[in-house]
């Protein structure tokens, strides 16, 4: 199998278990547009190059509530993975990355007692335990819902990380504020990318309303070797898990 450009020099490695498009076809998805593999197949890394370090990302592309139990059990060969779904089902037997706002313009999902202010729920209560962490889809026009979000699951003690949108829609990105966008090339595609000044502004907005905020890659790099959130957010979500 092919290797995620991204993940080189990282112990994270793609995995796809379900064949076609995703159905929940969220705004400027790279895996329904221009994928690095055919999503006409199902995708496993082969056993020998995982290894003993290697943590499996079960559907970096499509979403892991779909077809639900089937993913976990193809999967279950890797003793290290997580999943990624933007569905609010977080029933798995291994950490999980929510998208909380697939819809980036709209305000994420929340909890109901997130949602009524209701205090007093942590991770080590158990009900967020597996979540590795909240992924939040951010845009030049969304910044101030993110903040919203972002405040309200570190309420939960639940890490946030702000993933910065790029647009190959010439009509979703008309929509956004274009002096805080370059066109260039991002791994193996040229999009509408955010600038370097734009995210850090963003996070420095964010930060206000959650101190401990985070985002996918850096301002200047997108490569998972340079960030490392994510192997980081697995082995402390796998201890939460352990000690319940």
């Amino acid at each position: 199998m092919k290797r995620n450009p991204k993940q080189e020099g990282t112990n994270l490695f793609d995995c796809i278990p379900q064949k076609g498009p995703c159905p929940n076809k969220c705004s400027q998805c790279f895996y329904n547009h221009n994928f690095y593999l055919p999503i006409d197949r199902v995708h496993f890394p082969h056993w020998d190059d995982v290894g003993e370090d290697g943590i499996v990302r079960v559907n970096s592309g499509h979403d892991s509530n779909i077809e639900r139990d089937q993913v976990i059990g193809r999967t279950h060969v890797y003793p290290k993975r997580f999943f990624n779904t933007s569905i609010p089902e977080f029933d798995f037997p291994d950490p999980v990355v929510f998208t909380a706002n697939a819809s980036e313009e709209r305000n994420a999902w929340l909890p109901e007692h997130l949602r009524s202010k209701r205090s007093g729920v942590r991770l080590g209560d158990k009900l967020f335990d597996n979540l590795m962490f909240v992924r939040l889809r951010t845009s030049s026009m969304n910044v101030p819902l993110v903040a919203n979000a972002a405040e309200k699951w570190g309420e939960a003690g639940v890490p946030v990380l702000l993933t910065f949108m790029r647009y190959y829609d010439e009509s979703e990105f008309a929509k956004q504020n274009r002096d805080e966008y370059v066109q260039r090339s991002h791994i193996t595609n040229t999009y509408w990318c955010p600038s370097d000044h734009f995210m850090r502004a963003a996070l420095k907005f964010v930060s206000a309303f959650n101190s401990k905020i985070e985002m996918c890659g850096t301002p200047r790099s997108s490569l998972c070797k340079d960030c490392l959130c994510c192997e980081k957010y697995y082995y402390q979500a796998k201890r939460r898990m352990q000690r319940g």
